[in-house]
């Protein structure tokens, strides 16, 4: 019974072994930069081979019979992502490397990783069935059928991939053996003759065990990762409480997998989460919970240990996220809700019936709907079916406003770089010409993904990555060249809160009172407020904002974020997939803010524009209730590529049962009204401007922004500033 586990109950400290791991993956962890040495090599050995596939097949090749491999003592899970710690000489060898690359396209503008492998094939079929049906495809092909050449060479490219991992396997079962030999402690010499035992098996074979699951699926992964790049790409391990959990329930039967190894193995997993880089920006994400395919809550037994883990191990990697439901074993909610106790962000909370729904509507088979990913921050995907296009690209709303406000020149040079659409006097004007300049912003953002999509196409495929994922390889066609079952493109629209705000400014001071007009707008927002200091006041001071639960301005975001929305949904992509809007802000908020001149909401000039549907920083709100039912007139499964709600509580707001029970209350209630995706910082301001000051004594602090946790010392000091004058609000 999964309810067995008391929700106070803490997890178990780690083990001395696990202990010294985290510590020495802390310590070491980086990219590794060594691997475009590598790629470099392959790719002068295959100058003229005319299948860009075949090149990359064997670069990849190449680096996994190259790149060094190590076993800790007493690591149970094997498959080390190397780290480059370069000298004078090796640096200038990448540095060549990286330059030739360059020469060669390796690398183009393109959305790449930031999806799940299809474990639960993998690791029931194994890879030298995979293989198999590979040499099947290829054998069962027309010498005489147009897209035979194109398929012969994908599936040439494929068989090299897959046998360059089982290389890559194998080298470990050798290097376990090995390492057995010189042994004096007869317990691990033993430990690694069964590891070179589950290696041998897992290079060809099914998983039959759940050491060997997870031991595949941790193999697969680093493949796909090692493949792409330096780091992990954002690839993650998926939906592991469902696809792990019938060799765990089978070895729990059995009475051959003991709590102790259980954990071990689960801590490990976290811990080589970390391996891939050091403190960065980014995002290695696992799911739990959620609903099976034929709609029953998914949470069982797993899913708590998974919980547990993560709990114990304390590190950046990997990010949780809980995928919620109205029918979710309510212990499990609850438990989730108080591990965010120790301030380090995690979980996440995303709607899972609400992403279903939208998937289903674009033609998602219902029972693939709900194996939902958030493909990295909140951006949507479908476990090892997908090649989902997430982030890409940005658009800046406010500067849609700006240019709808001055005729399509920008506001301070005076440049033409939008299409003309009048010079507008009144509050309707100025929202006819805005929506008028965003329907513009979406094409263009379309226009920008299919020409990406074309040159990832051309330069950038994924032999490797395209045996794991469905059906690349009944289609005979690469994952980059629309292979996967289900092909997106995620467009992401950023600051949207400030366009609200600022129409709401327009119809309050010009249509309703009078008290200024449109030219006054353009004059105040043209010089950053100066000399236009009465209006900035009667702006921020004096108009209402988005995020208080006013009836007029929720059906305002409505239709604001709906047009979005609506200017992307009757696109598609290159491969004839759906288009999906999202409202995700990553860091780019920041970004914008500061190339984006004053906005008529009182932003002034280089400040950070609204952080995806939250309201606009440092706007007065009633509280948390009235801030999300003023986003609930939206439908939130449009936004399927992605919606945040950062929400931030005192430090001593979950120290107490209560505490705990009324945020569980809370995110229920959020749902209940269709909220799309919560994510919750309890930490407090004192802690935050302490970490600003001595930052090397903050390292483990993290923070929720724009869709995913960071560590708080890396931000830049003006997003901090923006974390930290978020409004804290009551449970």
């Amino acid at each position: 019974d999964c309810a067995t586990v008391s929700d106070e109950e803490e997890p178990m400290s780690l083990s001395d072994t696990a202990a010294d791991m985290r510590r020495v993956v802390q310590e070491e962890a980086r990219a590794y930069h060594a691997r475009n040495t590598l790629a470099a090599e392959a790719f002068h050995q295959t100058e003229g081979e005319l299948h860009r596939g075949r090149r990359v097949a064997h670069a990849t090749a190449h680096i996994f019979a190259n790149m060094p491999v190590r076993i800790r003592q007493g690591e149970l899970l094997v498959g080390w992502h190397p780290s480059s710690v370069l000298n004078e000489a090796e640096q200038k060898e990448l540095d060549a490397a990286n330059a030739y690359l360059r020469t060669q396209t390796y690398s183009v503008s393109a959305s790449e990783g930031h999806m799940g492998l299809d474990y639960p094939s993998i690791l029931g079929e194994g890879l030298g069935a995979i293989l198999t049906r590979i040499d099947d495809l290829a054998s069962g092909l027309s010498p005489v059928d147009a897209e035979t050449p194109e398929r012969q060479a994908f599936y040439a490219s494929a068989r090299t991939s897959l046998e360059a991992c089982q290389t890559l396997i194998r080298r470990y079962a050798d290097l376990a053996r090995a390492d057995a030999d010189t042994a004096t402690d007869e317990e691990w010499q033993s430990e690694l003759l069964h590891t070179a035992a589950v290696c041998d098996r897992i290079a060809s074979e099914p998983a039959a065990s759940f050491q060997e699951a997870i031991q595949l699926m941790w193999f697969t992964f680093l493949a796909v990762a090692v493949e792409a790049g330096a780091s992990h790409h954002c690839f993650g391990p998926g939906r592991l409480d469902q696809y792990l959990y019938p060799y765990y329930a089978r070895d729990r039967a059995a009475g051959i997998l003991p709590d102790d190894r259980l954990r071990e193995l689960l801590d490990q997993f976290a811990i080589k989460c970390n391996e891939f880089d050091g403190p960065s920006m980014s995002a290695l994400i696992m799911v739990l919970g959620g609903r099976t395919p034929d709609g029953a809550d998914a949470t069982n037994e797993l899913s708590y240990e998974l919980l547990h883990s993560v709990g114990r191990v304390g590190m950046y990697f990997p990010g949780v996220d809980v995928s919620w439901h109205s029918d979710m074993d309510p212990d499990f909610v609850r438990r989730c809700v108080a591990l965010l106790r120790n301030g380090k962000g995690q979980p996440s909370f995303f709607h899972s019936d609400v992403i279903a729904r939208g998937l289903v509507r674009h033609g998602v088979a219902p029972e693939h709907a709900v194996d939902h990913l958030p493909s990295t921050c909140t951006e949507t995907s479908v476990m090892g079916r997908t090649n989902p296009w997430v982030a890409w690209p940005y658009v800046n709303i406010p500067m849609c406003l700006l240019y709808a406000m001055f005729d399509g020149k920008h506001p301070v040079t005076g440049a033409q770089d939008r299409p003309s659409t009048g010079a507008p006097q009144t509050y309707d004007e100025v929202k006819t010409a805005f929506l008028a300049q965003l329907e513009h912003a979406t094409e263009q953002a379309v226009a920008t993904g299919l020409r990406d999509q074309y040159f990832a196409e051309l330069h950038r495929p994924f032999p490797l990555l395209s045996c794991f994922i469905q059906d690349c390889l009944g289609a005979g066609k690469d994952i980059s060249s629309g292979g996967a079952e289900y092909n997106f493109l995620q467009p992401e629209a950023v600051g949207v809160s400030n366009v609200v705000d600022s129409l709401v400014a327009v119809r309050t001071l010009v249509e309703e009172q009078g008290r200024f007009s449109v030219d006054d707008f353009r004059q105040a927002v043209s010089t950053d407020y100066e000399d236009n200091g009465e209006l900035q006041a009667a702006i921020l001071k004096e108009c209402p904002k988005y995020g208080n639960d006013t009836d007029w301005i929720n059906a305002l975001f409505a239709e604001v974020a709906g047009a979005w929305c609506s200017g992307l949904e009757k696109h598609r992509n290159r491969f004839d997939g759906p288009v999906f809007p999202g409202f995700l802000g990553w860091t780019v908020w920041i970004g914008f803010g500061r190339d984006t001149p004053a906005t008529p909401d009182g932003r002034n000039a280089g400040s950070p524009l609204a952080n995806s549907l939250a309201p606009c920083t440092g706007v007065a709100l009633k509280g948390t209730p009235s801030m999300l039912l003023s986003a609930s007139d939206l439908d939130h499964s449009r936004g399927l590529g992605g919606m945040t709600f950062n929400v931030r509580f005192a430090a001593d707001a979950l120290t107490s049962a209560e505490g705990v029970d009324r945020l569980k209350g809370l995110l229920e209630a959020a749902f209940d009204l269709g909220i799309y995706q919560m994510q919750v910082n309890v930490v407090g301001a004192d802690v935050m401007r302490a970490a600003q000051e001595t930052p090397t004594e903050f390292a483990d602090l993290f923070v929720r922004i724009g869709g995913y946790l960071v560590p708080f010392t890396l931000l830049p000091r003006d997003a901090q500033d923006e974390v930290i004058e978020r409004t804290e609000l009551e449970l």
